[in-house]
C-alpha cells in the first residue's frame, strides 16, 4: 500500500506548465519550492483533496486533467491569503483564476457555476427580493427604485458568461 497514488507519466502534459507560465500572473510559478506556506494560510485547504502547494506542483508536473477537472480551483475563496504569504511571490490565487479560465475553455465547469451564471443572465442579479415584507421590515419601498438589470443582462449575454450558459457556443 502506498500513501500516494503513482503518477502515470504518459498522462502528463508539459505544455500545461508553459501555458500557465505564459499568462501574466504565472511567470513566477517555477519559483515554488513547495514550502506549503500557502496551504497553511488557506482557510479551506483542509476541505480539499489537493492542497494549494500540491496544485502548484501538479501544474509544474503537467497534470492538466487533474487540476482543471478538480473542484479545488472552483472552491478557492479568492481571499489571497496564500498569495500574500508566499515567500517566492508566486501568484497562487491568480494562477487558480487562470486555471478556471482554461477549464472553462475546455468545458470543465461545475454545474453549480453554470447555474449561477444562468441566474445572473436571466435576472441580472444573484439575489432577488422575493417578498415585499423583506424591504418593508427595513422601512424601504417594496420595489427597489430605479433598479434596472436589463443593461447588465445584455452585457453578460455577450461575454464568456453568456457563452458558458449557452454551452460553449
Amino acid at each position: 500500500m502506498t500513501l500516494v497514488d503513482p503518477i502515470d507519466m504518459s498522462l502528463l502534459d508539459a505544455k500545461f506548465r508553459d501555458d500557465i507560465k505564459s499568462m501574466p500572473d504565472g511567470e513566477e510559478i517555477s519559483a515554488c519550492f513547495a514550502c506549503s506556506t500557502c496551504t497553511a494560510a488557506c482557510p479551506i485547504a483542509n476541505q480539499w483533496k489537493y492542497k494549494p502547494h500540491q496544485l502548484i506542483r501538479m501544474i509544474l508536473l503537467g497534470m492538466r486533467e487533474e487540476v482543471l477537472s478538480g473542484k479545488e480551483i472552483w472552491e478557492c475563496l479568492t481571499c489571497f491569503q496564500c498569495q500574500e504569504r508566499c515567500p517566492q511571490k508566486v501568484r497562487i490565487t491568480d494562477i487558480f483564476f487562470d486555471c478556471k479560465n482554461l477549464a472553462a475553455e475546455s468545458g470543465k465547469v461545475p454545474e453549480k457555476v453554470v447555474a449561477i451564471a444562468k441566474e445572473l443572465i436571466d435576472k441580472g442579479q444573484l439575489y432577488v427580493v422575493t417578498s415585499d415584507w423583506e424591504r418593508e421590515d427595513l422601512g424601504l419601498e417594496a420595489a427597489v427604485p430605479g433598479l434596472s438589470t436589463d443593461g447588465i443582462k445584455a452585457i453578460l449575454k455577450e461575454t464568456r458568461t453568456g457563452r458558458l450558459v449557452k454551452g460553449g457556443e
